[in-house]
């Protein structure tokens, strides 16, 4: 597993690319508190942005390329061409993006597999299962 490390210096966030140390993905907050309970002590660091009321969860790059979800979810991956803004290592509570679960050089990256089931299970509870509209269809 690739470790990133180490994290923006100074006060303030930064915006970095995805796809070069890690990918991100990008979860609703409030279906990135369920991850985070579901995840425990296997999540990796965990970003919370206030403002866009998110959750970003760092992975490995290209681990999650194949990834889908319930549209309603509003899950995204995010990878090659895509930034994210990092916060400084020292900053754990708002204002502004800052850490969730703190980045450390043990524990940078969230295993995508249990992510992926995290973030499957959340879902499903909250969203519940969805027809599909060719299931139903349009008669």
């Amino acid at each position: 597993m690739t470790v990133w490390w180490p994290l923006p210096k100074g006060l303030d966030a930064v915006l970095l690319p995805a796809g070069e140390w890690w990918d991100a993905v990008r979860v609703p907050a409030y279906l990135g508190e369920g991850v985070l309970a579901r995840l425990g002590p296997s999540s990796g660091a965990v970003i919370r942005d206030p403002y866009g009321s998110r959750l970003y969860w760092l992975i490995e790059p290209d681990t999650a390329r194949d990834w889908s979800f319930n549209e309603f979810a509003a899950v995204q991956v995010l990878g090659t061409a895509s930034w994210v803004t990092v916060p400084p290592s020292s900053r754990l509570h708002p204002p502004g993006p800052h850490w969730a679960v703190p980045c450390t050089p043990a524990a940078s990256l969230t295993p995508a597999a249990a992510l992926h089931a995290a973030l499957h299970s959340t879902i499903l509870h909250n969203l519940g299962p969805r027809e599909s509209t060719r299931a139903r269809g349009t008669g």
